[in-house]
């Protein structure tokens, strides 16, 4: 894609001092290096500056065949001179037209209109990156879909592979979790070192509730963890990564955000029923030693019971659905996420932007004015009584105000935003699960046509049907685990947020009331 023309579809504010390069929606871009990081090009505008720019913030003019994604021949997890540099590990850019849901439903999965209609508030930096899409996995997707809705291979299933799904009394379907609930805590994040300080890296402790015993950790572990979880569950948003870094990782601050940020997403995969009990999960959060370690990465690197094939895995009632009920049921879901993208999107540049402004703008302007005070303060030193000290005291109090502003948002609009990423990155996967439906309803269409000219026997087309409520199921239950999701732990991030707002405010009042008491005399 280098030398590739791109054309901006929103405007992106690079920080002073940095090599990012500040782009305006509709300009046209051209792209030296696609590499750089993920979701980082970097090129030259129509004026011969260069710099870097968010991917995901521009659009490919002419598109092109999707880059390789396939990794190099040594060993990803296991190499020494792997470390978490973060650049040229995973794709940097792909057009818009070659994701996933490209090749199964014929849409593009960040769709241009939407993109160009939605008038967020962009923040000074860039949003988080859209999730990478695993684009090496679409093909195995279309062709698996295909042998299992016609039954052309038989797939065994280990009894502890087998999922369930349950349709409640108001005819909901829902997945049967298994075994008790857990947490997992991320802790003491820290720089270690190999090759006499040649190789640096920052190690995560995990420790999960069921056994408390600890392990550790690094980003690139973790980047494993998640391509295999989206090869594996096709049919569940996989909540998405912190974004990669250039630079700064090692920085005090970065460390942590990231860590609250991996602890985000490790919470959401505890809370959900199956990737909580998948085999590579359990493996990722539980193996201490390094041989055990390597044989089950190798296990899991290998493992046929993926993508679409999973389906054979699912346990559910073979009593038929009701076909037009449940393409009305999932194109009102599809509509609702296809709505909620753009409002998520704009909410997480909120968030993001008042956090910035209260650790600049806010603070600066209640420093200004506390400033304001002093001085007339100092003015005032020759009168009589205790106006002069008490007009000091005030400026201080505006002083301690902008401190205050400026630690804030670590507790309030930071937790939040990271809350909101989650949820974006598994907004955005979801248009790839209802993908896989849509396929198959009409795969079952073609079928049904073929039984009306005599080309195919009337039980084959019923055991297609019967897999297609398979996929139906899977797609209502994930549907039914995100809406709960979204009501219970959105509904908590709220209540946190509003009760750290009230206790900001609140340190304001008393800061200004004792700034009040020198006053009375």
């Amino acid at each position: 894609m280098e030398g590739q023309q791109v054309r901006a579809v929103y405007d992106f504010s690079g920080d002073p001092g940095t090599a990012e390069l500040s782009i305006t929606a509709g300009e046209i871009l051209t792209v030296t290096r696609d590499n750089v990081g993920d979701g980082w090009c970097e090129g030259y505008n129509q004026h011969n500056k260069s710099g870097l720019f968010p991917a995901a913030y521009v659009q490919a003019i002419e598109p092109s065949a999707p880059a390789s994604m396939t990794q190099s021949t040594g060993d990803y997890w296991d190499d020494d001179w792997d470390d978490d540099s973060e650049v040229g590990q995973t794709q940097a850019y792909v057009p818009p037209g070659n994701y996933l849901h490209n090749q199964i439903s014929g849409q593009s999965s960040i769709d241009s209109s939407t993109m160009q209609n939605v008038h967020s508030v962009i923040p000074e930096r860039s949003m988080p990156n859209v999730p990478k899409k695993n684009n090496k996995f679409s093909t195995l997707i279309k062709s698996g879909e295909d042998s299992f809705l016609l039954g052309n291979r038989v797939v065994p299933v280990p009894e502890s592979e087998k999922v369930f799904v349950e349709e409640t009394e108001d005819g909901r379907c829902e997945w049967v979790p298994t075994g008790e609930r857990y947490s997992c805590v991320i802790t003491s994040p820290k720089k270690e070192s190999k090759l006499k300080g040649l190789k640096s890296f920052i190690v995560y402790q995990l420790t999960p509730t069921f056994n408390n015993i600890q392990v550790s950790r690094r980003y690139k572990h973790f980047d494993w963890l998640h391509e295999r979880l989206e090869e594996k569950f096709c049919f569940i948003s996989i909540p998405p990564l912190p974004d990669k870094q250039i630079s700064g990782r090692y920085e005090e601050q970065f460390i942590e955000h990231r860590r609250t940020q991996l602890q985000e997403f490790v919470d959401y995969v505890c809370r959900h029923p199956l990737l909580s009990r998948s085999r590579v999960w359990e493996h990722f959060i539980t193996c201490t030693d390094e041989k055990r370690w390597k044989a089950g990465k190798r296990t899991a690197e290998k493992d046929e019971l993926l993508g679409v094939n999973y389906f054979h895995a699912v346990q559910c009632t073979d009593t038929p659905l009701d076909a037009i009920k449940v393409e009305i049921q999932i194109d009102a879901f599809s509509r609702f996420i296809n709505g909620l993208d753009p409002v998520v999107k704009n909410f997480m540049a909120m968030a993001m932007d008042q956090g910035k402004k209260h650790q600049g703008l806010y603070k600066r302007e209640f420093q200004k004015i506390g400033q304001s005070f002093v001085s007339l303060g100092h003015a005032l030193e020759g009168d009589v009584g205790r106006l002069t000290q008490a007009l000091k005291l005030t400026g201080e109090a505006y002083n301690d105000i902008g401190k205050l502003y400026e630690d804030q948002p670590k507790f309030d609009w930071e937790p939040l935003a990271d809350k909101f990423h989650i949820y974006r990155g598994i907004i955005g996967r979801f248009s790839d699960v209802i993908g896989i439906h849509k396929s198959a309803v009409q795969k079952r269409k073609d079928c049904e046509r073929l039984v009306t000219e005599h080309k195919m026997e009337l039980n084959q087309l019923g055991e297609l049907s019967r897999k297609t409520d398979i996929i139906a199921r899977t797609l209502l239950a994930e549907e039914s685990h995100f809406q709960t999701e979204r009501e219970v732990h959105i509904q908590q991030a709220m209540r946190k947020h509003l009760e750290e707002q009230i206790n900001f405010y609140k340190n304001i009042v008393s800061k200004l009331q004792d700034a009040l008491a020198a006053y009375d005399a």
